[in-house]
């Protein structure tokens, strides 16, 4: 009983933290969630303390090669929260809605029709139907002591931190994708007038139709469903670059489209 309590108080901070766009105040050894199960849990507490609208699912850490790099060992699904989920192409977000944020360029995709629970697992070509594609921006961060003193935040913090987003960005729909190799196709992410962000490349990214599967088949263990309308978007595509207020940032998916976002 005592173990619930104390990831119901993180949950709690999180989703207050998320509410005042602030970080928590502390992070005891004795909140930290102990295993994955954990995490999720708080994940889904804090989402429900909050009872905002789910607009769909962001997934992180989709490639083995990324997995190995950042010590994680499935892929981490997080909510997109209504209020912070934006379509368009050329759009003013408040900065101050996003404090000490990084932006990533991700292949995303919008469900046309629902991927339904059963007891058999999905694979990729059953889930590709189902999807209409789009660029996107993730904006993330997360609601963590910073600074030099800061706590350790591992993966399991990162879960239960609803993944790490704190927002996202769609770019229009793009109906014929035949062709596009997306392990190999390169996106120009540049914030201001900085160099283009470094693109992953190969075995560094997943293959997006497969993770929506895998985000499908887990989903079914905490008895959640994808329905038509969600969003999923499938990891980092470029390295993540920090954006403050007054950025302009440019991100140029060529053939798949563009999204430009001024951080007001």
């Amino acid at each position: 009983m005592l173990r619930d309590r104390e990831l119901e108080r993180l949950a709690g901070d999180l989703a207050d933290a998320w509410q005042k766009a602030s970080v928590i105040i502390e992070l005891p050894d004795e909140r930290r969630p102990q295993n994955r199960a954990e995490a999720y849990a708080v994940q889904d507490t804090m989402a429900r303390l909050l009872g905002e609208p789910v607009s769909g699912w962001k997934l992180g850490a989709t490639s083995q090669r990324m997995r190995e790099l950042d010590g994680h060992d499935d892929v981490i699904p997080g909510r997109m929260f209504a209020s912070t989920t934006f379509t368009g192409t050329d759009l003013e977000l408040p900065a101050e809605r996003f404090p000490d944020a990084r932006v990533e360029t991700e292949f995303a995709f919008r469900l046309t029709r629902d991927i339904e629970l059963r007891e058999k697992s999905w694979t990729a070509a059953e889930v590709a139907p189902r999807l209409l594609f789009h660029p996107a921006l993730e904006i993330i961060g997360n609601r963590y002591p910073t600074g030099p003193r800061a706590p350790h935040v591992g993966s399991l913090e990162t879960i239960a931190d609803n993944g790490g987003g704190i927002g996202f960005v769609f770019g229009d729909g793009v109906a014929d994708i035949r062709g596009v190799d997306f392990r190999n196709h390169v996106i120009a992410l540049r914030v201001d007038d900085r160099t283009a962000a470094e693109n992953f490349l190969g075995d560094m990214r997943c293959l997006p139709f497969e993770a929506v599967a895998d985000l499908a088949n887990h989903l079914r263990e905490r008895g959640e469903a994808l329905k038509s309308g969600d969003f999923v978007s499938t990891g980092a595509a470029t390295v993540p670059q920090h954006v403050t207020q007054g950025s302009r940032v440019h991100a140029d998916f060529g053939v798949l489209g563009s999204i430009r976002v001024h951080f007001t």
